[in-house]
């Protein structure tokens, strides 16, 4: 049970977040309110008021960063992006789950349990949640617009890491005691954090794998911002690069440490097309794995035998989240267009949901899925043409550097639920900047037949 400093923490902080908008620039507060708050503050509590979201680690500071960006700093920041691809997914999500609910009014009665229906109070609910949900897109959709804010962006991702890896390396030698000594309970299975005769660190994140996956995106941005000769710390690149490296490993997340690999190996060695095409084959099996699946011609046995030769018990992992995949997708497959909708309807009495994507599918039907991976996916897809624009080396490495990191962030729900404000944030910052790219760029021909007609009028 959570003591009474874990509540205080989330009312404390709105208080951080008006003390950062008052002293820092605009990225970095809101990077910060929204990474300090998902990394620090406590998992599974939250304030819950009739008709509203719950407001907790994730809601509280997406919140605060909109406020801060709008009434602190002062920047004009939309609910909704401008006329985009962007904001019609967003509406897309908005009116689908609605319809979800609506069409989802009959309770759930079985023999273990007895779930009531959607009602009409549920919608604002619902659609509050998500859109909280979507907030750190938005948000940072909005403020990333140049290079030097992609870099200030993932600069702060890596400091915030290697301040993190002090907390993470204690739990690694003295097992994931943090959360519990903190804020007065374990917020996951004991058991599920035990791994090779040592513990993965949990932190205040809930779960190792979590951590992990922080842990990838963090070498993902040292990898990119060392290529483009950007100092990460007073230290050589190489040392911090293998420090975060050897962090992963002794994190002891499987899959985590293959995309962290992945990761490393894809931005230093190849060049940048193939460093996009990496990204936009990974974001293209993420999105359609639901649907490859459905027509069963995923290779769920071979990818099993695969990982069976190099490890038997992380084989059986996954061999037992894709039979509960399997399961739940016949479940989604009785309502697959708009889904179960909240509470756990979605859910049978035994089964375990592990992956974000049939989590989403089953709650939210294909239309909530390809609207959320859509986001998503479309960051990446939308940066080819920005890509193709750039003239300067450095800035085509970060940008498909950024690809492949959200291309990693989509893979990773496929067998795990790490989707979070964070991620979100970066999700968002793609978009931003390679939107911000073709605007400019685009407008750069204008301006030079401006000239031109003006230097050739008599």
């Amino acid at each position: 049970m959570a003591n009474s400093f874990a509540y205080l923490t989330l009312i404390l902080w709105p208080f951080v977040a008006w003390w950062l908008y008052r002293r820092m620039d605009i990225i970095p507060a809101t990077f910060w309110t929204i990474a300090g708050g998902y990394l620090m503050l406590p998992v599974g509590v939250s304030f819950d008021f009739p008709l509203v979201p719950a407001l907790n680690k994730e809601t509280i500071p997406a919140i605060m960063a909109f406020i801060g960006c709008k009434y602190i700093a002062r920047e004009d920041i939309k609910l909704l992006p401008s006329k985009s691809l962007d904001r019609t997914l967003i509406l897309i999500f908005f009116f689908g789950s609605i319809i979800t609910v609506l069409s989802n009014s009959e309770p759930i009665t079985e023999i273990d349990r007895f779930l009531p229906g959607l009602s009409f109070k549920d919608i604002f609910s619902i659609a509050a949640g998500k859109y909280l949900l979507l907030l750190p897109f938005i948000l940072t959709l909005q403020l990333v617009k140049t290079y030097e804010d992609q870099i200030q962006l993932l600069k702060l991702l890596v400091v915030a890491g290697l301040l993190y890896s002090v907390l993470i390396m204690f739990e690694i030698r003295m097992s994931p005691q943090l959360h519990k000594w903190l804020y007065g309970f374990f917020p996951h299975s004991w058991g599920q954090q035990v791994r090779y005769g040592g513990f993965r660190p949990v932190v205040f994140l809930g779960h190792g794998l979590w951590v992990s996956i922080f842990l990838v995106m963090v070498i993902g941005s040292s990898v990119a911002l060392s290529k483009i000769k950007i100092k990460l710390t007073r230290f050589p690149d190489a040392l911090v690069i293998g420090y975060l490296v050897l962090l992963l490993v002794l994190s002891k997340g499987f899959g985590s440490l293959i995309l962290g690999m992945v990761t490393l190996s894809t931005i230093y060695f190849l060049q940048v097309r193939a460093v996009y095409m990496a990204a936009l084959g990974i974001g293209l099996l993420a999105i359609t794995y639901p649907f490859l699946c459905i027509l069963e011609i995923f290779p769920h046995r071979y990818i099993i035998e695969q990982i069976e030769l190099i490890n038997a018990a992380q084989a059986g992992s996954l061999q037992f989240r894709f039979n509960h995949e399997l399961i739940l997708l016949e479940r989604a497959s009785e309502k697959i267009l708009f889904g179960w909708g909240a509470w756990s309807r979605n859910r049978l009495v035994d089964s375990i949901v592990d992956g974000y994507w049939i989590g989403l599918l089953g709650s939210y039907g294909v239309v909530g899925f390809t609207t959320i991976f859509g986001l998503m996916f479309t960051t990446i897809w939308k940066a080819g043409s920005g890509l193709k624009l750039l003239v300067d080396e450095n800035e085509k490495i970060l940008l498909s550097g950024h690809c492949l990191m959200v291309a990693l962030i989509m893979i990773d729900q496929i067998p795990n639920h790490s989707e979070n404000p964070l991620f979100w944030v970066l999700i968002g910052a793609l978009s931003g900047r390679q939107g911000h790219i073709r605007r400019e760029l685009n407008k750069a021909p204008q301006a030079s037949d401006k000239q031109s007609n003006v230097a050739g009028a008599p």
